[in-house]
């Protein structure tokens, strides 16, 4: 079960994969344009521009490191924002996905909560919801999103998710930014309806960090269905949601 483009099972490199050395705290940042059906069918990802940024310190950072990987992360935001004619304060949405009474699921919804959209204080129309999980709500994200996209004019969406990885290494390491929209639940086999350009019609980038992993991944012995996460795993979502939220504060100023 996997997010992270780079654990597909393919040599990337044979389709553009590069990966550089940011020089600093043994960061990295891997990068890949998936523009034609052919990459897309042997790949198993939509089209669109992929990063994947690795801090394996990521956490128990000094504040020196915390604004190196602010500035890394805002770089590609950006990037992505230019590359999608996105003007971040013209009815932007941000949406949290997952479920937010599990802590390795709840990561989109603390970016929400730690985003500093106060409509009354702000001079734009910008907007933000975590719209839960369809066994919760009985309303899948696609949906929601969807009716709040055609009932407020929205030009973009901005989605938050955690992730599912193969390795143990990567649990709260990695972040994950693409302008391929996300289904959610996919790496857990709980494939909602995806919510990407295609289906709403606008762009749509998405932020992820891998949270959980199968135990099937972990042992051969074990039920993949079983998903894990680290019992550090509130401390992270916090950290990173917060590290991910100041992103954005920042971008929307």
């Amino acid at each position: 079960m996997h997010d992270l483009l780079d654990e597909c099972g393919k040599d990337l490199k044979n389709f553009g994969y590069i990966t550089e050395e940011l020089g600093r705290y043994k960061v990295t940042c891997s990068k890949l344009f998936i523009d034609t059906e052919e990459k897309v069918k042997k790949l198993g990802f939509d089209k669109g521009h992929y990063f994947i940024l690795n801090a394996p310190l990521l956490l128990g950072l000094k504040e020196e490191h915390y604004k190196f990987l602010k500035t890394e992360i805002k770089s590609r935001v950006k990037f992505l924002l230019k590359e999608n004619k996105i003007k971040i304060k013209e009815n932007i949405l941000f949406v949290g996905i997952g479920n937010p009474q599990i802590t390795a699921d709840s990561f989109g919804d603390a970016v929400i909560q730690k985003l500093d959209i106060t409509p009354f204080e702000r001079d734009n129309h910008v907007y933000k919801i975590s719209p839960n999980t369809f066994s919760n709500t009985g309303i899948n994200a696609y949906e929601i999103t969807r009716l709040l996209v055609e009932g407020f004019d929205i030009s973009a969406v901005v989605l938050f998710d955690a992730l599912a990885t193969t390795s143990l290494n990567r649990l709260g390491t990695s972040i994950q930014f693409n302008d391929a929209g996300l289904t959610p639940g996919s790496a857990l086999n709980k494939f909602g309806m995806p919510i990407n350009s295609e289906t709403l019609g606008i762009p749509c980038l998405s932020i992820g960090v891998p949270l959980m992993i199968s135990a099937g991944d972990i042992s051969k012995n074990a039920s993949k269905e079983l998903i894990l996460a680290e019992k550090d795993v509130a401390e992270k979502v916090d950290y990173l949601s917060q590290l991910i939220a100041d992103v954005f504060n920042e971008i929307l100023g």
